[in-house]
This record gives structure tokens, C-alpha cells and sequence, in this order.
């Protein structure tokens, strides 16, 4: 009886602790369901697609290992992907470093190089390279006017073009996250271990680098999948042997009309991506992604990958090597990184520069300056009804994202209920998810609506793509925020929608307007949503760009590319200054 009795006890205490849901969580339902419905329910239609339902069949998936071409696909996109991420590692990890231990003057300009690029679109950047690595591109005509070459080289349309453009575009996402895990860093390590006789390899190599590998990894895993399923920049500086699986999908679905094989595509490139994910998580827990972390998993990784002896013997390497490398006084990585940032400013001030050119075609340098492609941009009606297309989209999105996002945030950040690893991997994975293969499921999803083809459904498109963004930020904003002010307001009587009102309220809504911008902007930039949810009825001013720069490249294209830059300028200054002011 006593046993019994004893066993209940401690069964009572198990459902008492067990987290179910608290009146917070239950904000976590409208965005939820808007997800699952406009997230979950496409992916699992394209995989039954993929099958062929109602006639299962698994011939689809037979045709892509029977087919070279396809199989050569494949190699493609894997082998483009592995350069990719190597060549971005190995060019980000100095100005992270440098991020981290950098002075001031040197850490604000490195961030501008990042983040500026970050949030500049694709295409812009895209058509930045191009303009560039054309034949008669800045590149080749500094290489003639030099005399280093007698004739244009090939710099485009090529695999070298796709390498170089993909690694520009992906080094601020290989950036921020080894940024953010290197900031954590106590500097205190470093110096105890020189104080110890370790040389400042030594130390490096020992202490921080050990200690940098869960940013790294996360680097890597998110720049690889991205570049599993990118497609604006294969698809417009590539050529025809460089054809990456993306491309593929487009070409089954938007030219060949074949719905069937082009899902079967996806789902293997889905498959992909959701694998890598699974191996990486072990690794880093996708919650620190949006700050959710015990803060030991440096400590961790440490331990598991690197044993005492193994430190001590790289340690002792590093100080004999450090004998041999010729010494800058400690400027080496600095320089290097301030060079590398230069590099990710390069492309995007070049074409800010030609949008002001007085000819009708692009020269290097500029014969006159004139601010005829703006012009040409603003009275055009076709680019203007573009741009009111495009504003209209972006507007729609914004509300459904900034509404159901600040839901999910305060959910996530107050609420407590079980299966919160899920709900987060829940919230992130249209970001992490490749685009091709969220657009191509969300247009089955449409389909059946009837509203493939409509500026709403496309907006809620971008509303499911927007959503992690704002929760991402309204996160961050409420686990800083000091709950001495809100136990204030309840001592003084102040009832919960008060304390709401008054406190809690003012102090997230700059946040909420820095996500509101931020969403608007990845509404605004977006090509690929547009091209498959829009089936040539929607024409937004990325759609515009995209089809002016396939078809022919104009000087117009550049000022229209350089008012996308200064548009997302403007994002981070007033994102910085409203930061700023709730400091204050």
C-alpha cells in the first residue's frame, strides 16, 4: 500500500512539473497553424506529388538516377556547393575574428562591409557580378587598359563567374553566426594563455579556435544548404554545363509544365537539406539560434572534439611555427580582414558608381555623370507600375508577418508548453528551407485555392518567409527587457493588460518596427516567390530587374539596383538609431 501510494506521489510530481501550456503559449496558435497550413501542408502535398498520388509510383525518382543528365545535375550542384562554402569559410573566418577583437574604428567598418551586403537583394548583387565579369564588364576593361591581356577573358557565364558570385553573396551568412558565438568568447582565456608562455598562435589555436567551432559549424551548415538551393545566381551568371538542381526544378515546372518530376526534384533536394540538418543539429542546437541556449556548448564541443594531450601537442606546434611566420606586429588579420571587407563593399559601390552614368551603355571609368537612369526609372511606366506592384505585396506581407510574428515571440519568450524544440525548428525553417522548394509547394497549395497568380497569395508567400525575421528580433528585444519594470507596474496595482499597455508595449515597439522593415524588405527583394507563385500575371520591380537583366542589360537597371541598396541603408540606420534610443 505504502509502495503504491509512494508510486503515485511520484507520478503526481512528474505532471505537475511537466511544462504544458501557460495562458502565454497559447499566442503561439495563430502563427502556428499560418504555418502549418501555408508551410507543413505544401511540403507534404509535394512530397505526395512527387509519388505521384493517387497512382503511387516511384518512377519519378527512377528517371533522376536512370538519366545522366540529371545525375550530372547533381554532381553539379554538389560540387559548386562544397567550393562554395570552403572559399566562404576560408574568407569570412578573418573578419569575424577581427569582429571580435578588433578596436572600435576597425569592428564599425567591418560590420557596414557585412551587413550592408547582407541586406542588399540577391539580385542586385547578382547584377553587380555581371556588370563586372561581362565581356566588356569593369574587370576586362581595367585588364585591357592595364595591357595585362590582349583580348576580354571569359570571367562570365562559367563556372568561375558562379563560384565567385555565390561565395560574395554567402560570406555575410558564413559571417554572422561564427560573429556571434566568437563575441561570447571570454578574452580573459587568451591572455591567461599567454601569460602562461603560449605564443599567440598557441593561444589561438588552442583556446579560441576550439572554443569558435559551434559558430562555425553553424556557418557551414547554413551556407551549404543555402547553397544546395540557390538559384538567381547560377541560373543568371552560369552556363550551360554549370546547371545546378534549382535550375532543374524550374525548368520541369515553369517551361516543361512536368509537376510530377519537377516535385520528385525537390523532394530530393529536400531530403538533402533535412539530413544536413539532422547531422548538424547534434552539433548546434538550432534554439541558439534565436538566443535559446544554456551558453555551454562551446565549453562541450571543446571536450568532446579536443582531449588535453591533443591541445598541448597542437600548442607546442603552433609555438615552433609561430618562429618561423614572418611577424606584423599583430596588424595581419586586421589588414586582411579590412582588405576582405572591401571586397564585400566592392561590387555594390561599383554599380551605386555607374548608375550616374551619362552614357547610354556601361563604361569604366564614367565619361559624365548624369542622373539619367534614374530618370528613365522614374518615368517609366512599366518600372513605376512594377514598383507600386511590388509596395502593395510587401504592405500585405508585413502585417500578416509582423502580427502573427509578435504572437509567436511573445509566445515563445513567456509561454511554457511542451514541444518547444519543435515549435522553434517550426518557426525557422522557411529561412533555412531552400526557397525553390517552399515556392514550388506553396504554388500546389494555391492551385487549388485559385490564387496562384494573385498579388494576395503571393503576399502570403512572403508572409511565410518574413515570419522567422520578425520573431527572430522580437526575441532577442524581450529577453533583454528588465522585468523590474513590469513587477513595478503589478505592485502598484496595475493589472496585466495594463501592465501591457503601459510598460511592455512601448519598450518592444521599436523592435516590432525594425521587424516590420526588415520583413518588408525580404517581401520587397524577393525573385523567386514571384516567378512561381506570380506565373507571369505579377510583375514586381525584382521581376522587372530579373527580366531586363536576362533579356538586356541597361545603365537603368543599375539605378534601380542602387535605390534597392540605399532603401535597405535606410533599414539599418533607423533600426540602429531605434536600438539606440530604448538604450537610452
Amino acid at each position: 500500500m505504502a509502495g503504491t501510494m509512494s508510486s503515485m506521489a511520484i507520478k503526481g510530481r512528474a505532471q505537475s512539473s511537466r511544462p504544458w501550456p501557460t495562458p502565454w503559449a497559447w499566442l503561439l496558435l495563430p502563427g502556428s497553424v499560418f504555418l502549418v497550413v501555408l508551410f507543413v501542408v505544401p511540403l507534404t502535398g509535394l512530397l505526395l506529388l512527387a509519388f505521384g498520388m493517387p497512382n503511387w509510383t516511384l518512377a519519378n525518382f527512377s528517371r533522376i538516377g536512370d538519366t545522366p543528365v540529371y545525375l550530372t545535375v547533381m554532381r553539379n550542384t554538389l560540387e559548386i556547393s562544397v567550393t562554395v562554402t570552403a572559399l566562404a569559410f576560408v574568407l569570412s573566418y578573418p573578419i569575424a575574428y577581427a569582429l571580435t577583437t578588433g578596436g572600435m574604428v576597425l569592428r564599425t567598418f567591418l560590420l557596414i562591409g557585412v551587413v550592408l551586403p547582407y541586406f542588399t537583394s540577391t539580385l542586385a548583387r547578382t547584377f553587380a557580378w555581371i556588370v563586372l565579369l561581362g565581356r566588356n564588364g569593369v574587370v576586362n576593361q581595367f585588364l585591357l587598359e592595364l595591357g595585362w591581356v590582349s583580348q576580354p577573358i571569359p570571367l562570365l557565364y562559367n563556372r568561375f563567374g558562379v563560384i565567385l558570385g555565390m561565395t560574395h553573396i554567402v560570406m555575410p551568412m558564413m559571417i554572422l553566426p561564427m560573429y556571434t558565438v566568437m563575441s561570447s568568447i571570454d578574452p580573459k582565456l587568451m591572455r591567461a594563455a599567454k601569460a602562461n608562455g603560449a605564443s599567440p598562435l598557441a593561444a589561438f589555436l588552442t583556446i579560441f579556435l576550439p572554443l569558435s567551432l559551434p559558430g562555425l559549424i553553424a556557418g557551414i551548415l547554413l551556407v551549404f544548404i543555402y547553397c544546395l538551393g540557390f538559384y538567381i545566381t547560377p541560373a543568371l551568371m552560369g552556363g550551360l554545363s554549370d546547371v545546378m538542381i534549382t535550375m532543374a526544378i524550374s525548368s520541369q515546372i515553369l517551361e516543361q509544365l512536368n509537376w510530377n518530376f519537377g516535385a520528385a526534384l525537390s523532394v530530393v533536394l529536400l531530403l538533402a537539406v533535412l539530413s544536413l540538418l539532422w547531422i548538424g543539429s547534434r552539433f548546434f542546437p538550432i534554439e541558439q539560434l534565436l538566443g535559446f541556449s544554456d551558453g555551454k556548448l562551446g565549453l562541450s564541443v571543446t571536450r568532446r572534439q579536443l582531449g588535453a594531450k591533443m591541445l598541448m601537442r597542437i600548442g607546442s606546434a603552433a609555438n615552433a611555427l609561430d618562429r618561423w611566420l614572418p611577424s606584423m606586429r599583430g596588424r595581419s588579420v586586421p589588414i586582411l580582414a579590412s582588405c576582405l571587407a572591401v571586397l564585400l563593399l566592392l561590387p555594390v559601390l561599383i554599380v551605386a558608381y555607374l548608375s550616374f552614368s551619362a552614357s547610354s551603355y556601361f563604361v569604366f571609368p564614367l565619361p559624365g555623370y548624369s542622373l539619367r537612369n534614374y530618370e528613365a526609372f522614374l518615368f517609366d511606366t512599366l518600372w513605376v507600375r512594377a514598383t507600386f506592384t511590388s509596395i502593395r505585396i510587401a504592405l500585405m506581407a508585413v502585417a500578416m508577418a509582423t502580427a502573427l510574428g509578435a504572437m509567436l515571440a511573445f509566445g515563445l519568450s513567456r509561454g511554457a508548453m511542451p514541444g518547444r524544440g519543435a515549435m522553434i525548428a517550426l518557426l525557422l525553417s522557411p529561412i533555412i528551407m531552400p526557397t525553390v522548394i517552399v515556392a514550388v509547394a506553396t504554388y500546389f497549395l494555391l492551385a487549388r485555392w485559385g490564387l496562384q497568380g494573385t498579388e494576395f497569395g503571393l503576399a502570403l508567400g512572403h508572409a511565410v518567409h518574413a515570419i522567422p525575421y520578425v520573431v527572430v528580433i522580437v526575441v532577442a528585444n524581450l529577453r533583454d527587457l528588465n522585468p523590474s519594470y513590469e513587477r513595478a507596474a503589478r505592485s502598484l496595482g496595475a493589472g496585466p493588460w495594463a501592465t501591457m499597455r503601459t510598460i511592455v508595449a512601448p519598450l518592444v515597439l521599436p523592435a516590432l518596427i525594425v521587424a516590420s522593415f526588415f520583413a518588408f524588405l525580404a517581401s520587397f527583394d524577393d525573385v523567386v516567390y514571384v516567378l512561381f507563385l506570380g506565373i507571369g500575371k505579377i510583375t514586381t520591380l525584382p521581376m522587372r530587374m530579373w527580366e531586363g537583366i536576362r533579356q538586356d542589360i541597361s545603365p537603368t537597371i543599375a539605378a534601380v539596383a542602387t535605390l534597392q541598396m540605399l532603401f535597405a541603408t535606410i533599414v539599418i540606420v533607423v533600426g540602429t538609431l531605434l536600438r539606440r534610443q530604448k538604450k537610452t
